[in-house]
């Protein structure tokens, strides 16, 4: 890199959101760079489900990623006897390997003309003169705008003066080889078990050749993350392990409280907490937080002032409201076993059903929660009020 250049855009991180940004950019005539960590293509801690709702939104190279289709879906309930099951003639989840995923998404970028530099780790950064300097451990390059795209952890974001740091939530995915019929047990459909783990959910997703397990608390702190998972693997009946892999990791549990922009940075995804707080599923709001982010690059014409309020105002009508929707669900879901219990028994089918549509992107958290009616009997669950009189009632139509 040449420390005398000047990019109109420079993104740090080359995941969906950073390449998203590049991509839209990059088609648009702007000369954007963008700077990944690792040399490519990389591991990437991720169970690697892709909901309908995300494949939408991203290019059509995507599919080359895909390892399994996955038309199915089953929610099971361990410490009761409910289980749910759901269908679609198209696939619900698309399995893939996040190294795949991810290199296809930064070649798309580069296609498309974006300036890609791997193995370049961010050191430091600094607002001079309009325009934003980014010294890496291989040079050095200059931005009018940059956009922070590093994930949960974002370096960029601290760098930039964002003091706050994201709440997270706990995660372990193993990626495990099974036998030929313990794999095929799996293969037809995505698996979520909920009392498996306190305040939280575990998972089974089937790849080509293996299992992708995992499970996740949305309580912070830590947790015996592999005692539960040697448990769930016992539920589950696995009994012949040819080879694992186990990897930790972070999710945000929530958005920033403050703002997304500072100056001349601005943060999408997992670096702003952009997470679906119902499944901690990131991809889908990576993928749409870096579109609004590039549209308002551009919108904006590069105005410092205007960006941040195109972007700002774009994620807080768009996004932030789905998310406070996922939120108040998941409390349900997540909270009381008695409470979860007690409405998956009167509202589980309709609920599995419900959730369905919003991952393949036919409906919203919103479209279902909108309606007053539903939205106070919701909130009566949540809280644990007036149960006996919610009996018997509909929550979602």
């Amino acid at each position: 890199m040449d420390g005398r250049r000047l990019y109109d855009v420079a993104v740090i991180g080359g995941g969906p959101a950073g390449s998203t940004v590049a991509l839209f950019l990059a088609k648009q005539g702007v000369n954007v760079a963008v700077l990944e960590k690792c040399s490519v293509p990389r591991y990437k801690t991720c169970g690697g489900g892709v909901v309908q709702r995300a494949m939408r939104l991203l290019p059509a190279g995507a599919r080359e990623a895909v390892e399994r289709e996955c038309c199915a879906a089953e929610l099971h309930l361990s410490d009761s006897d409910l289980h749910f099951s759901v269908s679609r003639p198209r696939p619900i989840v698309f399995m893939t390997m996040r190294d795949r995923l991810d290199f296809s998404l930064l070649s798309s970028a580069a296609d498309a003309g974006a300036s890609v530099y791997t193995g370049r780790q961010l050191i430091d950064l600094r607002h001079e003169n309009g325009v934003v300097e980014l010294q890496t451990n291989r040079g050095s390059l200059s931005a009018r705008f940059a956009v922070a795209a590093d994930g949960t952890t974002s370096l960029t974001a601290r760098k930039a003066g964002w003091m706050e740091r994201l709440n997270v939530m706990p995660a372990l995915e193993s990626e495990i080889w099974v036998d030929d019929s313990t794999l095929e047990k799996f293969s037809r459909g995505a698996r979520f078990d909920l009392g498996v783990i306190d305040h939280g959910y575990a998972w089974v997703f089937p790849k080509r050749e293996h299992l992708s397990v995992g499970l996740l608390s949305t309580r912070r702190g830590r947790a015996d993350l592999r005692g539960f998972l040697e448990r769930y693997l016992k539920l589950l009946s696995v009994k012949r392990i040819d080879r694992v892999e186990h990897h930790g990791y972070v999710i945000p549990s929530g958005p920033r409280k403050g703002p997304l922009v500072l100056g001349r940075v601005i943060l999408v995804g997992d670096a702003a907490g952009l997470v679906d707080p119902m499944t901690a599923e990131g991809i889908t709001y990576a993928v749409w937080s870096g579109q609004l982010a590039a549209r308002a690059i551009i919108d904006g014409d590069f105005s410092e002032d205007r960006v941040k309020h195109i972007y700002e105002t774009a994620v807080e009508e768009a996004i932030l409201p789905e998310l406070r929707y996922g939120r108040l669900l998941a409390r349900v879901i997540y909270g009381a076993s008695w409470i979860r219990t007690s409405f998956l028994g009167l509202y589980g089918d309709r609920l599995i059903e419900a959730l369905t549509n919003v991952f393949i992107g036919e409906k919203t958290y919103g479209g279902y929660m909108r309606d007053p009616a539903n939205y106070l009997k919701l909130l009566t669950f949540s809280f644990g009020k007036n149960f006996r009189k919610s009996v018997g009632t509909g929550i979602i139509a």
